[in-house]
């Protein structure tokens, strides 16, 4: 497999860091939500979060 360079590798540098961001973001939440902690499932937040990570991680291996 060829390495990116360029253009292509900072668009993919920039799909990767919102990636992280949006995992970042969904952990800080599940840590600090009394809801997501003490009832075992995502709260309404925390499901929309983790759909933006998902979201982001998808369009980064697409």
């Amino acid at each position: 497999m060829t390495e990116r360079t360029g253009p292509v590798q900072a668009q993919y540098r920039a799909g990767e860091q919102a990636v992280q961001a949006a995992y970042a973001e969904f952990i800080r939440h599940t840590q600090a939500c009394a809801e997501c902690r003490t009832g075992g499932m995502d709260c309404e937040v925390a499901a929309q979060l983790r759909q933006v990570w998902r979201k982001a991680k998808a369009a980064v291996v697409a």
